[in-house]
């Protein structure tokens, strides 16, 4: 076969927590150098599983795609694996050509492709590079990714898209992607039942994360996946505000999802008489920010009234009255840089100056220099910081963001937990909120983290009444109506009126299944053909419940 293309803080009072919602190898022990033929390469690498209860090792995948976006993934091992066979276990989509000589490697992910007749790369004068981590840097590799193994827990193996001109580029600094890394896999042990982790607030914040490494929110599954809870709850969460829309905005549009039938966007919250979406900061960032994400013009009125809310030290207030704080300064810096802010701008350097102002000599930064209730650094407060850095075009690691030694990604680091998790601050524990921020400043990715338009949702609608009592037409709240079609599963759950509307990604036949505990249902199932033409919800798919009656033993028998 010629070709394989392979599927790959707790802060200032409630204010915050209710508010501000990314070569030649050198050392033989790391990987060994050895030429295999493609055949013992598939045997020893793709092939090889796991086995229930034996001893695995664990490696990472980082994946630089630009100078914008890197990826990482965790894989497992239990015999030593070729660097191809670790590329295959990251899920990635591979584009992967066997020479004869050996294999070459045209594509991940659809970044970079071969040619038609499969005769090479058609990728012009750039290349994907592939080096391993060392400790304290990336080393190039001088084989091919079927010619080395990889042997040790916790290596890492790099992957970077070159620039034009044969130019080879390193991947970012691989421990902070570890960390990364490590704290999904954490978050995603706190999954809770029908897909939540939390409020829809605390939910669409952990779809950030998971969109931030590029990974898929319908895989991450406890009952309902985690792309279907968000999608669910949509409506809810983004009709309450502006900041619900913006962030919802933001999250989705990062998924390649749909917009769920029925929820406002952000641009339905601004307000053209006063030319704002909130005379709050924190909705009028994330408006703007969840405008920009989903291609929408930002309203001239929104930018000039967020510039118009800094204040003269340079910093923004969370809310009117609250005085400044370096989490809101941080997502109000983004916002602005999002609408094409020059980022020499009196805004941004002001803005920026603030931030600078307010690090501490442990290079973290606290929710406000001047709070009475203390100044410690906190990972929530320095997560934001460092992704207003990022938008900046400015490294969190170098120049002015190093202090006493110390600097915001090294201050992160060491606020992360065995477990993967992250504290607050010493010494609260595993937090959900620090963790899931943690995870986007590691990555090194602002918002919006893309920007793209994103199409209305196929709806399917309907309502479910009781069949029991006086009033057997009486609506029954509560069902969950689930929706599964192309592998995928989505939801919605009855409200007073006995009425749901699930919003699916595509035109399919779906089955629809509804589910109360204590009830049966007529019927049981219904297929819906759900048309290609996105918006609106196809009607009339209506379901009468009823509750299980229990006899007494002593009448069964």
């Amino acid at each position: 076969m010629n070709s394989r293309k392979l599927v790959s803080s707790i802060t200032l009072g409630i204010a915050l927590a209710v508010a501000l919602l990314v070569g030649l190898d050198r050392d033989s022990s790391n990987a060994l150098a050895s030429a295999r033929s493609f055949s013992e390469v598939q045997s020893i690498g793709s092939k090889e599983t796991l086995s229930a209860g034996e001893p695995f090792s664990t490696a990472y995948v980082v994946v630089r795609f630009s100078d914008a976006e890197s990826i990482v993934r965790a894989i497992t091992f239990t015999e030593p694996i070729t660097a191809y066979a670790s590329l295959e276990r990251s899920g990635l989509e591979l584009d992967v050509l066997d020479m004869g000589w050996g294999l070459m490697l045209c594509g991940i992910d659809g970044v970079g492709q071969s040619l038609p007749d499969e005769s090479g790369c058609n990728n012009g004068t750039r290349h994907w590079g592939t080096s391993y981590w060392d400790g304290e840097a990336w080393i190039g590799r001088m084989a091919g990714i079927a010619d080395v193994l990889i042997t040790e827990t916790g290596h890492v193996e790099g992957f970077s898209f070159g620039d034009p001109g044969w130019t080879a580029v390193d991947p970012p600094p691989a421990t902070p992607l570890t960390a990364a890394s490590d704290a999904l896999d954490w978050l995603r042990e706190q999954q809770q039942a029908r897909g939540s982790f939390g409020s829809a607030n605390d939910t669409t914040e952990v779809l950030l994360s998971v969109a931030s490494n590029a990974m898929d929110g319908a895989v991450w599954k406890n009952g309902n996946s985690l792309l279907a809870n968000v999608m669910s709850r949509g409506p809810e969460f983004a009709d309450l505000n502006a900041a619900g829309a913006g962030k919802l905005a933001t999250a989705l549009n990062a998924q390649d999802a749909c917009w769920p039938v029925g929820a406002d966007r952000p641009l339905n919250h601004f307000k053209p008489a006063s030319g704002t979406f909130s005379v709050d900061t924190l909705y009028q960032a994330w408006g703007i920010l969840g405008t920009a994400a989903l291609s929408d013009t930002v309203p001239v009125s929104a930018v000039e009234s967020l510039r118009q809310n800094q204040q003269a030290n340079g910093g923004w207030e969370l809310f009117v009255g609250f005085g400044s704080d370096t989490n809101t300064t941080a997502l109000a810096l983004q916002a602005l840089i999002a609408t094409g802010e020059p980022l020499t701008s009196t805004s941004v350097v002001s803005g920026l100056t603030y931030l600078q102002g307010a690090q501490n000599d442990d290079g973290g930064f606290p929710y406000s220099p001047d709070s009475p209730y203390g100044t410690q650094s906190d990972v929530n407060s320095t997560s934001y910081v460092v992704q207003a850095i990022v938008a900046a075009g400015q490294d969190p690691v170098t120049g002015t963001w190093v202090i006493s030694d110390a600097n915001p990604i090294g201050y992160l680091l060491d606020m992360q937990l065995p477990s993967g998790s992250f504290e607050w601050q010493t010494p609260y524990g595993p937090n959900q909120s620090a963790t899931r921020q943690a995870i986007l400043a590691l990555l090194y990715r602002p918002f919006p983290l893309q920007v793209e338009t994103v199409a209305d949702c196929h709806g399917i609608s309907g309502k479910v009444t009781s069949g029991i009592g006086a009033a057997p037409d009486s609506a029954l709240p509560d069902v969950t109506l689930t929706a599964t079609g192309h592998s995928r599963a989505f939801f919605d759950t009855t409200d007073a009126s006995g009425a749901y509307t699930v919003s699916v990604l595509s035109g399919d036949t779906y089955a629809l299944t509804p589910v109360r505990t204590g009830f049966t249902f007529s019927p049981t199932m219904q297929n819906v053909d759900v048309p290609a033409t996105s918006g609106g919800a196809s009607p009339g798919m209506d379901f009468q419940g009823a509750a299980r009656v229990y006899l007494p033993l002593a009448l069964r028998d």
